[in-house]
């Protein structure tokens, strides 16, 4: 079963992909990532959805204010907007009889997921947070982002510009195809993850396309208690960078052991490189 939803935020409607059939307590709410991620995202989203569909979950994904099917354009809006958007689908998701939601943001959207939890547990009891290679800051997220409007610049030519202080600067700026402003620059860079939790949402962090826990995963998270928290690697393509790979299969099991509350490497695959089908 796949559906679409327009709900109501603010001032505009943002529109939720429904996957399976309700489920009061098995209900996840995704938050993508930005930009060309997210489009990168969707073929192995939608996948992972219709595994857990499966398995008795009811998924519904969210397209942020500006993005996907929402209204607006991205330079309309900000981070601010995005967290609204996400209140509103809770609350949405309450009139539709759910009694508990699990978060699962992937890259930015792990972000904006533990920054939204406090006020998201206001509403509807968080089962658990599920984090796919998340960004701890959106300063960051932009620093990468903004680097691919410095590699075109310099292919076409230009002279080195330090394209974070032009836009803050006032000036809107395309980057890969989106128009970038100063609000939505400010706004997405001042996100940054919890040092401490101040929440008992179980936390499962699966670090996709690694090894190894990163010494600024290990800063990042120092102090959050370890029976709350949990961190596992696994081997794949970043396939959130990679144009034409649709399918990470290996990431079913695993996932579903997070939400489950088992050790994610529990019966975990190793990647296949040749993980790829034809797009959806």
């Amino acid at each position: 079963m796949l559906t679409g939803h327009f709900i109501a935020s603010d001032n505009r409607q943002v529109f939720v992909t429904q996957f399976g059939t309700p489920n009061p307590h098995k209900t996840l709410l995704l938050l993508p990532s930005l930009f060309e991620e997210m489009n990168l995202c969707r073929a192995i989203v939608a996948k992972q959805a219709a595994f857990l569909v499966e398995q008795g979950y009811c998924v519904y994904a969210l397209d942020y204010a500006g993005t996907g099917d929402s209204q607006g354009d991205i330079n309309q809006v900000t981070a601010n907007d995005w967290h609204a958007d996400i209140l509103a689908t809770v609350v949405w998701l309450t009139s539709q009889g759910v009694q508990s939601l699990s978060l699962w943001g992937i890259r930015f959207g792990g972000l904006i997921a533990l920054t939204s939890l406090p006020k998201v547990v206001e509403i509807l009891p968080v089962n658990r947070v599920l984090l796919w290679k998340p960004v701890p800051k959106g300063k960051q997220f932009m620093t990468q982002f903004l680097r691919l409007k410095q590699a075109n610049s310099m292919m076409q030519g230009q002279t080195k510009i330090n394209w974070r202080e032009h836009i803050l600067g006032g000036e809107e700026t395309e980057v890969a195809g989106y128009i970038i402003n100063a609000p939505l620059l400010a706004s997405i860079d001042a996100l940054e993850m919890p040092k401490e939790l101040t929440h008992r949402t179980a936390i499962r962090w699966l670090e996709l396309a690694a090894t190894s826990v990163t010494p600024a995963i290990q800063i990042q998270t120092k102090q959050w208690p370890e029976a709350q928290f949990s961190v596992s690697c696994i081997q794949g393509s970043a396939f959130w960078q990679i144009p034409e790979i649709f399918a990470q299969p290996h990431l079913h099991q695993p996932t579903l052991n997070a939400l489950q509350g088992k050790d994610a490497d529990d019966n975990q695959l190793k990647a296949n490189d040749n993980d790829k089908e034809a797009p959806l």
